[in-house]
């Protein structure tokens, strides 16, 4: 037989009372609104206080402010929150200027999934790292950075030839010395110029940029160093310059008519028949 018991109060029923964890969490968030300011209000932070939204004060339209709902006043909580926001923000902010070469060596290597990780995290999630996070990416992208310079120097290394080139570069120290500030050989493919840095010069491939010529490479202490487009077959070309450089500027004169030093049109028969003018060719000791 069952017996029916009825409750003249429901907080007695112990399927519908609050349990004790329900009442202490209750006095807890109590609490917290007390704290907080409860029930007072403060002025609103967004519209200090007017109600309205102006998008644009020229036009003096007006909307309802959204923080407060346009009643010029919210709750001193609402107000707190809003202010942590705001802090929250201007710290992470700081915090990414002052990490700006962390950011930027992580941005470098995002291909690996850790480092994008931490980059989502600061990004995506707008959260700063901890401190063990930073020694751990600051290590990873000290290791991806020499793996990377180390590549780089073995790809250098690939395109650098010795082709023996101080006839070259000593032709262009003679020229230097007489007085030309950015003396040019050119050959029939080919045309090495001084560059702005001393003990460099840089060479033009006139089959891949017309006339100008293309860059395709440097001479630096003897080697050629080229580009990774550049033909590896140009090295020999530069080797047979430096070799007779007055077989060179002969082959150029004889097939375009014009000195291979100065550029300008031959006209004495022994200048066009030597590819070189004898101004220039006393300058460049040739």
């Amino acid at each position: 037989m069952t017996v029916a018991v009825f409750f003249d109060d429901l907080d007695t029923n112990p399927s519908t009372a609050p349990s004790a964890e329900e009442l202490k969490r209750a006095s807890i968030r109590e609490a917290a609104h007390v704290v907080n300011g409860g029930d007072s209000l403060v002025e609103c932070w967004k519209c200090r206080g007017s109600g309205k939204w102006y998008p644009n004060r020229g036009f003096g339209v007006s909307y309802s402010c959204f923080a407060c709902k346009g009643a010029g006043r919210v709750s001193k909580g609402k107000a707190a929150a809003a202010k942590g926001r705001a802090t929250k923000a201007r710290n992470w902010s700081e915090w990414c200027e002052e990490n700006a070469v962390l950011v930027e060596g992580l941005r470098r290597h995002e291909w690996n999934a850790f480092l994008k990780g931490l980059l989502d995290q600061i990004f995506e999630a707008q959260r700063t790292l901890s401190e063990r996070q930073i020694e751990c990416a600051v290590e990873a992208i000290a290791r991806y950075d020499a793996k990377r310079e180390e590549k780089r120097t073995q790809e250098t290394a690939s395109r650098s030839t010795e082709i023996g080139l101080s006839a070259i570069e000593a032709l262009f120290a003679t020229a230097t010395a007489s007085g030309l500030k950015r003396p040019m050989f050119r050959a029939e493919r080919l045309s090495v110029k001084q560059s702005r840095h001393p003990g460099v010069l840089y060479v033009y491939d006139r089959d891949v940029g017309g006339e100008r010529g293309g860059y395709v490479g440097k001479i630096v202490e003897g080697k050629f160093i080229r580009t990774r487009e550049a033909d590896p077959a140009l090295g020999e070309a530069l080797r047979a310059i430096a070799a007779d450089p007055v077989a060179a500027a002969t082959s150029y004169g004889i097939s375009t008519g014009g000195c291979c030093l100065c550029g300008r049109t031959l006209t004495d028969p022994d200048s066009v028949s030597a590819g070189i003018g004898p101004i220039c060719a006393g300058k460049w000791g040739l």
